[in-house]
């Protein structure tokens, strides 16, 4: 997967790059300027009110919980990649161990199995969905199934 132009992550001291670690995400930081505010005052920006709110900025899948944090995650998580990266609505930027001097106060958090099975069932629900929109029909041959796309 080829990124169509260069982007890095706009986290001080974060060093990943398209080019530097190429199978990494990176996240566009939201239009919305307040939003945007908080991601950038989350990463120790300290150039928040010179930077416009039209320039694209990146955060590397390395600053959020992906599982916890993306809204399409067990779509890449089965397939290896997504055409569009969805965060959930009011998702943060959490994880800064790049930033020597930033104390950790996030302990490694696991997915509650509820959301873990609703994840699933929902990635089951879009998959069947994509199936039955696509044009592949099913004809039975002998005791198996084949699919013939048409």
């Amino acid at each position: 997967m080829s990124p169509s132009y260069y982007k890095y992550c706009i986290v001080p001291e974060c060093k990943n790059t398209t080019i530097k670690t190429p199978n990494k995400l990176f996240i566009y930081a939201p239009n919305d300027k307040n939003t945007r505010t908080k991601w950038l005052k989350l990463a120790k920006r300290h150039d928040v009110d010179k930077l416009s709110t039209k320039s694209r900025m990146y955060f590397c899948e390395d600053h959020f919980d992906l599982p916890n944090d993306m809204e399409n995650y067990m779509e890449y998580h089965v397939m290896g990649s997504v055409s569009q990266v969805r965060m959930k609505p009011g998702c943060m930027p959490k994880k800064f161990t790049c930033q020597p001097d930033r104390k950790t106060l996030t302990s490694k958090t696991t997915e509650r199995r509820y959301v873990a099975k609703k994840r699933r069932i929902m990635v089951f629900e879009e998959c069947e969905k994509q199936f039955e929109e696509s044009n592949i029909v099913l004809e039975p041959s002998s005791s198996k199934e084949i699919a013939f796309c048409s």
